[in-house]
């Protein structure tokens, strides 16, 4: 009988502390659920706590961005307008330097137009030079002559020139003299240049123009002619003191 009370109260011991064991647990499994909301909540309030500064934070250092990026685009049109005017100028000088080019271009061409000129007019020089071969060293000679008649004048145009070189210019004068017909008769008189003051100043033989010229000389203007005088011939002379050095004789054409 002593046994199997033992028994029963063993058994029985054994069912409270299931018991106690399974209250246990669902106290800790209690306690786990409360741990994790905790930590949810906690995230929670971390997490708005975050969003609630960090949206301070770009409230705060929005307007300093924007104040930024409106100096960059200011910066950056002041940029945009030097770079304009920079490529504005480097057109002008790029303009500038084709104009230079052809400018350049152009003289260099007229250059060479003139020095083929030039090398023609030597050479006929040098081909009339052998048609008429200078005299001594010095020597005048003309070189050309042409007189035509120019109303109530004579119109002349000369060129005189010096052979070889000399170390003392030509000093002398030319005499213009003409041959033609007055009231009838053949008639030689001397000629003088035209006066602004007198148009129709009265020839002389003693007419002259001075001369003093080292290599060349070109001479040209107009002639005086007496009232009824028909020219029919003038001749220049090239004189030294009271010497004919050279002289040249034109024929004139009949008056019309």
């Amino acid at each position: 009988m002593t046994k199997n009370t033992s028994s029963t109260k063993g058994v029985g011991d054994s069912g409270v502390a299931g018991t106690k064991d399974a209250d246990a647990q669902v106290v800790s499994a209690k306690r786990s659920d409360w741990h994790v909301m905790v930590l949810v909540l906690l995230a929670v309030l971390l997490g708005g706590t975050a969003g609630v500064a960090g949206t301070n934070w770009w409230l705060s250092n929005t307007p300093d961005d924007a104040d930024q990026a409106q100096q960059l685009q200011h910066e950056l049109l002041l940029s945009e307008g030097n770079l304009i005017q920079t490529q504005a100028k480097l057109d002008v000088a790029l303009a500038n330097v084709a104009v230079e080019a052809s400018t350049r271009k152009a003289l260099e061409t007229t250059l060479q137009d003139t020095q083929a000129e030039l090398g023609q007019v030597r050479d006929q020089l040098a081909f009339f030079n052998q048609l008429f071969p200078p005299g001594p060293a010095g020597a005048v000679s003309i070189r050309a002559l042409d007189i035509q008649q120019a109303g109530p004048n004579l119109q002349y145009r000369a060129l005189l020139m010096r052979s070889g070189t000399s170390s003392t210019p030509f000093k002398g004068k030319m005499q213009f003299a003409a041959k033609g017909l007055q009231d009838g008769k053949t008639v030689k008189i001397g000629l003088q240049p035209v006066q602004m003051d007198d148009l129709t100043a009265s020839p002389s033989n003693d007419a002259g123009f001075p001369l003093d010229f080292e290599q060349f000389q070109r001479s040209g203007g107009l002639l005086s002619l007496p009232e009824g005088f028909i020219p029919q011939t003038v001749t220049l002379n090239i004189l030294e003191g009271s010497t004919v050095r050279v002289s040249r004789t034109v024929s004139l054409p009949a008056p019309d």
